[in-house]
């Protein structure tokens, strides 16, 4: 027998899971959560060292619970877009990690997403221009930390920290490299004319290598394994959600909501949107992850809690929402509480609620939030409709702990939703892909034991009516909320 470690390194916490490498049977999982440190008005850090400590902490603990299954093949990573982070030659951090919700060069993103030359970044590298976009948060500290720009030796993401920690080497995946704005999503190497524009020297960026590449571990190694164990690079978080629950063609979407939210199909090509609204970054060298990700997921919901029902539980809020019928009669909420990516991409945009009168009690106010995540989720989804002849949507994320959210989610998509028995996709679409690049599996195709649906929900006629004018609404006062910002 033998295993094969998933890593998926997130926003709030990493989950690290062992699978039996033949019939995909979980053998042991571990999670460990981290801080977000908010040292200034829209500036999202975190410590890069506790990421990589937790990541450590999380592989010996599964590691020593799975060995007795046979051996470890390899380690594959998934992980959160978006980070950046300024080490110098000798491998000192010049600053921590500034990761996707940080929000402080909206004014340089703002003005390049205007232009020209931003319509070019776009065109050439998938990435719509936005704050959260490594190359914003380059031209920021090349404006505003001269002296930290000129004097890092790599600029990196949270992974290949992680895997320059654990080898000594700066790679990248493909993946992780495509969300940057940086890399060229057709010819697959760092965008020469986004370089040249913005100033930056190719060789401070990590080598782009195959998600399917592989480093090998010293003995005595941080995460206690054998000597020689592989380390498979693996994808992004977002592409990998696709993977690991199923959809990887073009007959399906799949829709997470964990902190953030986003809404992506799979495609054997390229493609873009005229209005700069989604996303396309690389899965692998022949599959291309096309979609839209919003700021105000789960973690809107929690604020719902903690400000409407701050003494209740999680289920509580589920079941005063459930008291109400879909579209909340004529309430609606915006869910821009962080700004926005997908569709708006603007990070001055605020959210709000629409057509509240004197009969909305806090019930209604529960069930709004949670249809205004989904609503806005559809804003994106109905793109890729509209693209691909979509037949089921796979939920995957926190969200879908909760059968009324996935629910609602079918009803607002009018499509039926399978769910997977475990919501945690990332970890499982590492797996895959570390399998199929050790040789142990040819196509994905052969790995549907991995991807096991439990659940399957029907959409309701009558509440996808109801979404649908709801809907209508949502779209024509969006334009008002974007114009606002």
């Amino acid at each position: 027998m033998s295993y094969i470690i998933g890593c998926d390194i997130g926003t709030t916490n990493v989950k690290t899971t062992a699978f039996d490498s033949e019939t995909g049977a979980i053998l042991a999982t571990h999670s460990l959560g981290y801080e977000m440190d908010h040292p200034r008005p829209d500036w999202s850090e975190q410590d890069p060292d506790e990421i990589f400590d937790a990541l450590c902490r999380c592989v010996r603990e599964v590691s020593s619970i799975s060995y007795k299954h046979g051996e470890l093949l390899g380690i594959s990573f998934s992980s959160a877009m978006h980070s950046v982070l300024a080490i110098d030659s000798s491998g000192k951090k010049l600053t921590n990690l500034i990761i996707w919700a940080d929000n402080r060069s909206s004014d340089i993103a703002d003005k390049l997403r205007r232009s020209a030359h931003g319509l070019k970044i776009y065109q050439n590298n998938g990435t719509p221009i936005h704050a959260m976009t490594p190359v914003c948060k380059l031209l920021w500290l090349k404006k505003n930390k001269p002296e930290i720009y000129h004097s890092t030796h790599k600029f990196v993401g949270i992974k290949e920290y992680i895997i320059y920690r654990l080898t000594g080497n700066f790679v990248v995946d493909f993946s992780i490299a495509s969300a940057t704005g940086l890399f060229n999503i057709r010819e697959k190497k760092w965008d020469e004319w986004t370089l040249k524009h913005i100033g930056l020297d190719e060789h401070k960026l990590s080598k782009a290598v195959s998600p399917y590449h592989q480093e090998k571990l010293e003995n005595e190694n941080a995460f206690g394994v054998p000597d020689g164990t592989p380390l498979i690079m693996g994808a992004s978080d977002g592409c990998l959600a696709n993977l690991g629950s199923g959809s990887i063609n073009a007959s399906s979407i799949a829709v997470t909501i964990g902190t953030s939210a986003a809404t992506r199909v799979c495609a054997p090509e390229p493609y873009l949107d005229s209005k700069m609204r989604t996303f396309c970054y690389i899965l692998d060298e022949e599959t291309y992850v096309i979609g839209g990700a919003s700021n105000n997921g789960g973690v809107i919901f929690e604020w719902l809690k903690n400000s409407f029902f701050p003494d209740a539980a999680f289920e509580d809020v589920f079941r005063e929402a459930e008291k109400v019928k879909p579209a909340s009669d004529g309430l609606l909420f915006f869910p821009y509480l962080l700004g926005e990516r997908a569709p708006l991409w603007s990070s001055t945009v605020r959210g709000g609620f629409s057509g509240l009168d004197i009969q909305h009690t806090k019930s209604h106010f529960a069930r709004a939030v949670m249809e205004g995540i989904l609503l806005n989720l559809f804003s994106v989804g109905e793109i890729l409709l509209s693209k691909n002849d979509v037949q089921t949507i796979y939920a995957n994320g926190g969200f879908a702990n909760s059968s009324l959210w996935v629910q609602m989610l079918a009803d607002v998509f009018g499509k039926k939703v399978s769910l997977n028995d475990t919501v945690e996709t990332g970890t499982v679409g590492a797996a895959m892909m570390a399998l199929k690049a050790l040789g142990i599996r040819k196509e994905f195709g052969d790995m549907k034991i991995f991807t096991p649906v439990s659940v399957l929900f029907k959409p309701s006629a009558r509440a996808n009516r109801a979404y649908k004018k709801a809907f209508e609404k949502f779209n024509s006062e969006n334009s008002a909320f974007a114009a606002f910002s």
